[in-house]
């Protein structure tokens, strides 16, 4: 089998120039996440800072990447530019200052992207992998995504060893004859972020996880849940109710649903497809999570495609998918990438995979989540969604809206309908006045009998005993 060509760190741009020293521009795939290539990155961006040796125009493709990314500074973009698929905040701020490019996609169609002849076909691809002690084999360890559709089209793989990531089984496996080059140095490790504080949570994200795990969760259900305070809260809340034999099929497997796995609430046992095993994209969080995964077989890695693909979703039914957005106005539309028009924020992710493969109610339910307000004491909740923003669900997809206050039960609702339960779960200091509005309002076409002071169709208040600071 041939074997890939050690290298340096600083042989990166030497090696790039070799291979296209014929291209004007070149597309770069970057692995992401927790996996991020950071020291490949910096290698390159100082080779183009100094202009030696020549490179073709660069078009780096990506996910989110953590870390510091250094070729989003001012004054490079002549020669490199950032086409980024879902942002943090250095990317983010480089974006709204047209220092790099949003390039809207879903996970479940990064391929559509970057597979043969796409418009972004990768001609290098760069990203870590960690080596079997006893096999030799490379696994890509906490970052799958797209890299497979990657490194079947470039005609440059270049890969960092890293020996603090963890070894993942399933589709995570690269032969070694599928690396060009094999990056042997003093690499910057995997980034690692604290776990969770699950007995602590602010009352508001409590209340919405217990909302959920009352309302949706059973024993046997598959679950998608992604990283942050409001999915740690539904985690926290279903360890209490000590649910049995759920499944685990989700973009980003984080601490929360480790616990779960750990305690025996997940056991995979249940789904009819991957049984026995959690299946996820990506993986992120703290050393006793990759400590966790490594050599794991109970769970396993698998690309975007498969992690979010409505039928794979649609056979491990009743599927309940956990998201968080932006805002939602009164007709029920969603946005999770766009603060307004004028501010992106990060991107549309896999919300709209999950919320189309969920548009029967047979195989689950996509549920939205939020709090009622901003940091800053403004509603999420809006008359209507900022102009020019995408949105990642629209006023005809059956979604399920929870914030602190309530469930908005938006499926099978008239307009109107929509209106009077999204309005019922606003923050106290709005909700009177979108009620309001929609009552007056003659072109919200109302239920007969609809009154101010009767719970609208689809709404469950909040009844539980946590209280909001």
């Amino acid at each position: 089998m041939r074997q890939p060509i050690a290298i340096k760190l600083n042989d990166i741009p030497d090696v790039i120039a070799r291979e296209f020293r014929d291209r004007d521009m070149i597309t770069v795939y970057v692995g992401s996440n927790a996996a991020t290539p950071t020291a490949s990155l910096d290698a390159i961006t100082a080779a183009l800072k100094i202009g030696c040796p020549k490179l073709p125009y660069v078009r780096m493709v990506h996910l989110l990447l953590q870390g510091p990314v250094a070729y989003v500074e001012g004054g490079l973009q002549d020669r490199i530019m950032a086409y980024s698929i879902f942002s943090t905040s250095e990317v983010r701020k480089a974006a709204n200052e047209g220092r790099a490019f949003y390039l809207p996609c879903t996970l479940a169609n990064l391929d559509s992207l970057i597979d043969k002849d796409r418009p972004y076909m990768p001609d290098v691809a760069i990203f870590k992998v960690r080596s079997h002690e006893a096999t030799g084999e490379y696994s890509l360890g906490l970052s799958v995504e797209a890299l497979h559709t990657a490194i079947d089209h470039a005609t440059c793989v270049i890969a960092e060893l890293d020996p603090s990531m963890p070894f993942t089984q399933g589709q995570s496996i690269v032969d070694a004859s599928s690396i060009d080059y094999l990056i042997q140095d003093d690499i910057k490790p995997v980034y690692v972020s604290p776990a969770p504080d699950f007995d602590h949570l602010p009352p508001a994200e409590r209340r919405i996880g217990e909302l959920i795990a009352t309302h949706y969760i059973r024993d046997g259900v598959t679950i998608q849940a992604g990283i942050g305070q409001i999915p740690d809260a539904v985690i926290g809340s279903i360890k209490e109710a000590s649910f049995r034999n759920l499944g685990i099929q989700t973009e980003l497997y984080g601490d929360g649903l480790m616990m779960l796995q750990q305690q025996g609430i997940v056991t995979n046992r249940m789904k009819r497809q991957h049984m026995g095993y959690s299946t996820t994209s990506l993986i992120m969080g703290s050393q006793a999570l990759y400590d966790f995964v490594h050599q794991r077989a109970g769970i396993q890695m698998r690309p975007c495609t498969v992690t979010n693909s409505a039928e794979v979703i649609r056979k491990n039914s009743p599927f309940i998918s956990i998201n968080t957005a932006m805002g939602v106005d009164l007709f029920g539309n969603v946005w999770a990438d766009f603060v307004d028009v004028r501010h992106y924020y990060s991107g549309v992710g896999g919300q709209p995979d999950f919320v189309r493969a969920l548009n029967d109610p047979t195989y689950g339910v996509p549920i939205i989540t939020m709090k009622s307000v901003t940091t800053k004491g403004d509603s999420k909740i809006a008359p209507v969604h900022p102009p020019g923003v995408s949105l990642t669900a629209s006023s005809y997809d059956g979604v399920v809206i929870v914030t602190e206050h309530g469930i908005a039960d938006l499926r099978g609702l008239t307009i109107g309908e929509k209106a009077l339960a999204v309005a019922s779960i606003a923050h106290p200091r709005f909700r009177d006045g979108f009620l309001k509005s929609v009552y007056e309002d003659p072109l919200f076409t109302k239920i007969p009998g609809g009154r101010p002071g009767k719970t609208p169709h689809g709404v469950t208040m909040y009844q539980g005993s946590i209280a909001l600071e």
